[in-house]
This record gives structure tokens, C-alpha cells and sequence, in this order.
């Protein structure tokens, strides 16, 4: 007796082909700002991705099915070696701690002030300058400023932020925000 695979096997939320320059996408874990998945197909003319590639994008908060569909310029590829965990934890306070830390110039061993009111973000570009040899003082001259100008100015074009991106996860392989605490186990998880 036959079995019809097609019925037996039905697939929920079956997301259509991707058109061009577009991804179909399966997430993975959600937090912070940003969603990991990874690339299920591309569309004609997509550039710089393939499937099984690793990927994050901006989360809106919306609702997520199994698989979607989005444009690849709203996508940052992710390379291999940093976990879905550190991706939604780190990506998007990093993001901004890298662009103030670009903001403000400060020299090897000078005191610097963090002056954020995210505390996450003040913890991450605290670890960012640290890194580049500040000394992080509550009473310094230097101060780094978390406004919406010196985000802006960081994280303009798709290009800037995927550049931005990468220097993220090299700080991240370099264990420059290990002393900043994982988004928890429990939270964002969207597929085992």
C-alpha cells in the first residue's frame, strides 16, 4: 500500500520562493533588538548569501512564522563562531557602544565617563573603551555621550552596519564584553 508523502508530511507555514534580492529566512532566537536565523533559500540576483548561512536582522516585533521572507539589505551575515546567544545578546548595544566610542577620541590610559541611560549599552561601551585603554571613571573630563546623533552618525547606511557589524564580532572573539552578561538561556528561543 502507497503512502502519499505529500499529505503525510504537510508542512506548516510554507513561505513562497524568495523574489529577487530577497531571503527566505528560518529564525532562530530573538533579544535585544535582533533576530538570528538562518538563510532557507535566496532569490535571483541576491548577492553575498547562500543557504545554511547564518544571519541576523533587525527585530521589529513582530510576529514570527517558521520561515520569512526578507530583503537582503536588512540582513548581516554572522560568521560561524559567534553563537545565536552572544548574536541577540551583544549585537545591537555593541552596535551603539561602537559608535560612541567613535564619537568621542580619547587617548591610552586617559579617564573616561560613560553617560547612558540604557544601562546595557553604558556596561558595553564601558568594555569597548576599556579595550582601546580608557580608564572608566565616574568623575573624568572625557565623557561619551549616548545620544541619538552619535548613534545615527555610527549606524547610517546598510554598508556602515554591516562594517559596524563585523567589528562586533571580532570584539566579541576577542572577549571584550565577557564581563557583560548573556541575554538568559530561557529567553528569545525560537527553534531547538
Amino acid at each position: 500500500m502507497s503512502t502519499n508523502l505529500t499529505h503525510a508530511r504537510q508542512r506548516p507555514n510554507l513561505a513562497p520562493r524568495p523574489t529577487i534580492g530577497r531571503l527566505r529566512l528560518r529564525p532562530t532566537r530573538r533579544g535585544r533588538g535582533f533576530i538570528v536565523g538562518v538563510v532557507d533559500a535566496v532569490g535571483p540576483d541576491t548577492n553575498g548569501f547562500a543557504p545554511r548561512d547564518r544571519v541576523a536582522w533587525r527585530d521589529h516585533g513582530q510576529e514570527l512564522d517558521e520561515l520569512i521572507i526578507i530583503e537582503q539589505s536588512d540582513v548581516l551575515g554572522v560568521p560561524s563562531w559567534v553563537s545565536d546567544e552572544k548574536v541577540v545578546s551583544y549585537l545591537g548595544a555593541g552596535l551603539i557602544a561602537r559608535a560612541l566610542v567613535r564619537t568621542r577620541p580619547f587617548s591610552r590610559g586617559e579617564a573616561v565617563r560613560i553617560e547612558s541611560h540604557d544601562p546595557l549599552v553604558a556596561e558595553m561601551t564601558a568594555a569597548w573603551a576599556r579595550s582601546l585603554g580608557a580608564r572608566i571613571a565616574d568623575t573624568a573630563e572625557v565623557a561619551i555621550h549616548d545620544d541619538r546623533m552619535a548613534r545615527r552618525r555610527g549606524l547610517g547606511s546598510h554598508g556602515r552596519l554591516a562594517q559596524a557589524a563585523v567589528e562586533v564580532f571580532q570584539a566579541i572573539r576577542a572577549g571584550v564584553f565577557d564581563d557583560v552578561p548573556l541575554l538568559p538561556a530561557s529567553e528569545g528561543r525560537l527553534a531547538a
